[in-house]
Formats: C-alpha cells, structure tokens, sequence
C-alpha cells in the first residue's frame, strides 16, 4: 500500500512529501503515530520544498550579484555610522507594500552592493518579485530594446518588479536619450512599486547628471519623494577583507 502512495505522490509531483511519507514508513514508531499526525507531517514538508523551490527560482529571476548577501551579517561598526533602526524598518519590507523607494549613498566599497542585494534576498525570502541591474546595463538595455522597436515593453516588463535594484547610479553624465528613457521607467514604476538606488554621489549631485533641466526635476521628484536614505561612511569593506 505504501509503495503504491508513493508512486501516485511522485507521479503528481510532490517528490518532499513522498520522501517524507517513506522515510516514517521506514521509522519503527511509524505503526504508532494517527493518520491526521501524518498528514500534517508529510503536507508540511512539501509545503517547505515547495516554498524554498519558489524562493529560489525568485532569486535566480533576480540575478541578484550576491546571493549570499544577508541583512543579519550586515557590519554595525562606529565608523560605519550605519542606521540600525532603520536597516531594521526597511527589513519588514513595509517599504515596498508602501511603494516608497530606498536611496543608499557612499563611497567605492564601503557596502552598498552588499545592503541592497541583503534587501533584494529578504525581498525574494517575503515573497515579492525582485530585479537587480546595474544603471550603464540598463541604459545598454533600452538602448537595444530601442533598436529592435520593443522600448514600450521593456518599460513595462520593469514596471512589473515590487522591488528594482539600481546600483552605479550616475556615475557618469546621461544623454537627453538616456533622460527622457529614465523619467519614462520612473513614471511607470512611481505609483505602485520601489526601487532601490545606490550611488557614489549625493542628491544634490544628480541634477547635473541628468542634464540640469526640467527632466532632472522631473527625475527626482520620482525617485526622491518619500524615499529612505541610507548613508554608508568608514573605510571599504574591500580593503578591510583584504587585511583580514
């Protein structure tokens, strides 16, 4: 009978809780336990798998730069001048069930990539649909989807992510084209999703690198409106693993 229940489990597809339901056949208290005790043991496994498997393909689909980026093993030292109460905050994701956006400042190394992958992993982990890029990788993007006549729905296939990742935010000017196709995404995603930016330099320092006109301000209001700032101070994390 069993080795007939497992076979229907696979066949179905739920191989977590066919390994679970054969491994307490194989357990000497197996005879002893109730019906209703086995359901709920071998139902919660595969719900786990399940939902790791789930995690997982949303982590891949993020192309996250580290996967292994954690908010628990985020650095607190003095120097850092880190604001733990709000990394703390921002870990609830409430941030994205508010569609507000999250602004992370500092210098080359000192940790941005690391605490908005974390944010992207515990993003992933609470269930939400996340994209990573780098600014230059996609200004390259529109460039093409722009060549190849599908601009409109490159727009709207960023529109569909909770969470957007942009790290090397202007570290070069942008062109007008660049511009208008910036203000375009932002509109698309201002009402309803977040983003998340990393940037060597400050707000203040944007506007020009975005052409200093009307599209700068435009820009901004989108992204700088009810955002959270995180600054990162202190030496780089790169050159202190260096030393270690």
């Amino acid at each position: 009978m069993i080795d007939q229940i497992l076979q229907m489990m696979r066949e179905m597809r739920l191989p977590a809780m066919a390994e679970e339901l054969e491994a307490l056949s194989n357990d000497t208290g197996f005879s002893k336990m109730s019906i209703s005790d086995i359901i709920e043991q071998i139902t919660s496994a595969e719900y786990t798998a399940e939902k790791n498997n789930t995690i997982q393909r949303r982590l891949k689909q993020a192309k996250l730069s580290d996967h292994s980026a954690r908010l628990e093993n985020i650095e607190y030292s003095p120097d850092r001048k880190i604001n733990h109460i709000l990394i703390d905050q921002l870990a609830t994701n409430d941030y994205i069930a508010a569609h507000r956006n999250v602004l992370i400042f500092g210098a080359t190394g000192c940790g941005k990539s690391f605490i908005s992958n974390a944010l992207g992993v515990n993003a992933c982990e609470a269930g939400y649909h996340v994209r990573f890029t780098r600014l230059p990788e996609l200004l390259r993007e529109f460039m093409e989807s722009k060549i190849e006549g599908s601009l409109e729905k490159m727009y709207r296939i960023y529109q569909k992510y909770d969470l957007l990742i942009i790290d090397d935010f202007l570290l070069t000017e942008t062109t007008q084209t660049e511009q208008n196709e910036l203000i375009e995404l932002f509109e698309y995603r201002s009402r309803d999703k977040s983003t998340i930016l990393c940037s060597q330099l400050a707000v203040d320092e944007w506007h020009s690198k975005l052409g200093g006109g009307i599209v700068a301000d435009a820009i901004l209001d989108r992204i700088t409106n009810n955002s959270y700032s995180v600054v990162l101070k202190g030496e780089s994390q790169r050159k202190l693993r260096k030393k270690i």
